[in-house]
């Protein structure tokens, strides 16, 4: 087999590297292997199943497209076969609809060569964790038919030790949807962190508002994925510097029906579309993409409506600095009735929501 083996004590998890690029495998191998990862790799992917059959294999990291065998085809047997190991695809190609379709077919995560050191890390470091979350879930299932017709006591133990692990996957579902959001405003160096902050005030004003906790989760994976349709938006109308053309803002102006399309083929995020969709229409009917009125937009929309613009009124924007919050305050005052829910700028104002990024 056309592979290299290399012995690390104590490593941290065992990869498997398979790519038809040399250089690819080389640098990825030397990445991991500095963070002490037992790494094997080959760049022929015929043989990347025989391995996978042959070696215990912790995560696997594999090029989409390869003469032969793809990374589709690797895909669908780790799926079938070690339904436990996270697969990590490398592409070529910036698409959504095709990053959409990769996580669609079951892998873990994807990454954009060239490849950067710091997100290869980090994706697979979250693949490991992932990968012990769903063994530990899988442990946990196999002890609880095990012992389903003892102790009451036992059972109680044991149903509690599961929910505390479903709790910890749903915490990385959210740190994932987190690096996807952050990948996004990569695009734009103004709006970095943008959709982490607006997810905080979104949160605190759905507890304000009496939201339960599947509601505040379905708030913050909104705020995160709002802008998501913005990857469409072309570099330079996001950098300009000046007033959009008439066209430009016919551009951006698609971004919320981009956006809903995009998290729609998702079938987790069904329930964040209104959110996406709706996030710019105003109280008094004047916004877009469908010009809704007041109770009309569902008030997660209006939620993350208000806060969005707070965040990009005090945040600096290539046209213009970051406003002073007083300013941003009487803003959103004059425009309670107008652009927002009235009921909503009242509460985030009296109770000050904004200053709950201070308490985090």
């Amino acid at each position: 087999m056309s592979f290299e083996k290399h012995s690390i004590l104590n490593h941290k998890g065992t990869v498997l590297v398979v790519d038809d690029e040399v250089f690819v495998c080389e640098v990825t191998k030397m990445y991991l292997e500095e963070e002490n990862y037992l790494v094997f790799t080959t760049t022929d992917s015929s043989n990347a199943l025989k391995i996978v059959n042959e070696i215990k294999v912790d995560l696997i990291i594999t090029d989409m497209k390869m003469p032969k065998v793809t990374g589709k085809d690797i895909l669908n047997h780790v799926r079938e076969k070690y339904p436990e190991t996270p697969v990590i695809m490398f592409t070529g190609v910036v698409d959504v609809n095709f990053a959409v379709s990769i996580m669609k077919m079951g892998a873990y995560n994807y990454l954009v060569k060239p490849i950067r050191k710091d997100e290869l890390l980090f994706a697979v470091k979250k693949g490991m964790e992932y990968r012990q979350l769903l063994m530990r879930n899988k442990f946990l299932l196999e002890e609880n038919y095990h012992y389903q017709h003892e102790l009451e006591t036992r059972i109680k133990i044991r149903t509690e030790e599961l929910a505390e692990a479903l709790f910890d996957l749903r915490v990385l579902h959210m740190d994932t949807v987190k690096v996807l959001a952050s990948t996004i405003e990569e695009k734009d160096p103004y709006t970095r962190g943008h959709a982490n902050r607006v997810r905080i005030y979104a949160k605190e004003l759905a507890k304000k508002l009496g939201y339960e906790n599947s509601g505040i989760e379905k708030m913050e994976y909104g705020a995160l994925l709002h802008d998501i349709g913005k990857i469409a938006v072309p570099q330079e109308i996001l950098d300009k510097p000046g007033p959009l053309t008439k066209t430009e803002i016919k551009i951006v102006r698609e971004h919320p029906l981009i956006g809903e399309r995009i998290v729609s083929k998702v079938r987790f995020f069904d329930n964040i579309t209104p959110i996406v969709r709706w996030h710019h229409e105003r109280w008094d009917g004047k916004g877009y993409p469908d010009r809704l009125d007041s109770h009309k937009i569902p008030q997660s929309a209006r939620i993350l409506g208000l806060v969005d613009a707070f965040d990009a009124m005090t945040s600096n924007r290539p046209y213009r600095n970051a406003m002073p919050l007083h300013k941003v305050c009487d803003i959103i005052e004059k425009e309670k009735g107008k652009q927002f829910d009235p009921e909503i700028a009242d509460l985030f104002l009296n109770e000050e929501v904004y200053k709950v990024l201070v308490q985090e």
